[in-house]
C-alpha cells in the first residue's frame, strides 16, 4: 500500500501535469466563451474599431432572380437601419432584422448585455471553426462560427436560418465579411449580398429622420 503522503505528492503531480497539457480546463465555460471572443475582436483590431454607425452600398440576389439589385443603406445597429430615409427596423415593423448585421460588426461580444456560451467545434466549408452561443443583448440566442486560423466570422445560425459569410473587407483598422448567402428554415437559399463598398461614419447623417427613443 503507497503511504498517504506519497499519495497525495503523486496526486498534485499528476494534476499539474494534466493542467499543462489541458490549461483552459481550469476555466469556466463563460470564461473560455469570453477569452474567444476577445481574442476576436483584437485580431480585427480592437474594440475601438469595431463598426458602429456606417454606411455600404450592396448587391443582393434573390433566390431565382438573374439580376441583382443594388441598395445603399445606412446602419447603427442594433437598432437603426435605414434604406434611403427609412428606417426599415421600426417603420416596416421588422423588429431584430438588424441583430444579424450587428453579429456581422462583432458588436455584440463585448456588450454588457451578452452572456457567452463556448459551442464544440465545427468544420465550415472544410474548415475549422470555433462557436459561440450569444444570447442576452440578442434573443432568442444566436450561434456564431468563426475561422479557427484567421478569427473571422463564417457562419450564424439564428432564427432557424443560416448565414454563411466570406471575403472578408479591409475597414478602417477592422474588417468584415463581403460576400453573404441567406439559407431560409427551408433549407434553401433565400438571397445572397455583395458589398460593393462601405465606410464609417462619425454620427448618422443630420438629414436622417430621428426615432424617439433612438
Amino acid at each position: 500500500m503507497i503511504p498517504t503522503m506519497k499519495l497525495s505528492a503523486v496526486s498534485i503531480v499528476i494534476a499539474a501535469a494534466l493542467s499543462a497539457l489541458h490549461p483552459l480546463s481550469a476555466q469556466t465555460p463563460a470564461a473560455d466563451a469570453k477569452a474567444l471572443a476577445d481574442k476576436i475582436v483584437a485580431s480585427h483590431g480592437g474594440a475601438d474599431k469595431l463598426l458602429s454607425t456606417f454606411t455600404f452600398t450592396e448587391v443582393y440576389l434573390l433566390a431565382g432572380k438573374d439580376k441583382g439589385t443594388e441598395r445603399t443603406s445606412t446602419l447603427q445597429p442594433p437598432n437603426l437601419w435605414y434604406v434611403g430615409k427609412t428606417e426599415r427596423v421600426s417603420e416596416q415593423n421588422k423588429g431584430g432584422v438588424c441583430h444579424d448585421v450587428w453579429m456581422w460588426t462583432l458588436a455584440p461580444l463585448l456588450d454588457p448585455k451578452t452572456k457567452l456560451e463556448p459551442l464544440p467545434d465545427v468544420s465550415i466549408e472544410g474548415k475549422a471553426a470555433h462557436a459561440l452561443k450569444v444570447s442576452g443583448s440578442i434573443e432568442p440566442p444566436m450561434n456564431a462560427f468563426f475561422d479557427a486560423a484567421t478569427d473571422d466570422l463564417v457562419k450564424i445560425e439564428w432564427k432557424g436560418e443560416q448565414f454563411f459569410f466570406s471575403a472578408p473587407m479591409e475597414v478602417d483598422g477592422t474588417r468584415v465579411p463581403s460576400k453573404c448567402v441567406l439559407i431560409g428554415k427551408t433549407g434553401k437559399e433565400r438571397m445572397r449580398t455583395e458589398l460593393k463598398t462601405i465606410e464609417r461614419l462619425p454620427a448618422l447623417p443630420a438629414d436622417l429622420p430621428r426615432l424617439e427613443g433612438k
